[in-house]
């Protein structure tokens, strides 16, 4: 399901954030500054942390 949608407000996909992790996001703000998923509502910012918790080891 990595071509799932995120965040809807900027149609910005798990992949798209998985992305942004291997290229050395760490934090939820890494993710908004490389995505700008989160940055309009906030709806997925738990969402975007749950796929940083999986990922970042």
């Amino acid at each position: 399901m990595e071509d799932r949608v995120v965040c809807t407000c900027l149609d910005i996909t798990y992949n798209t954030i998985k992305e942004a992790i291997e290229n050395g996001a760490k934090t939820l703000d890494d993710i908004k500054d490389e995505t700008e998923a989160g940055t309009i509502c906030g709806m997925c910012e738990d969402e975007i942390q749950e796929i940083l918790d999986e990922l970042v080891k």
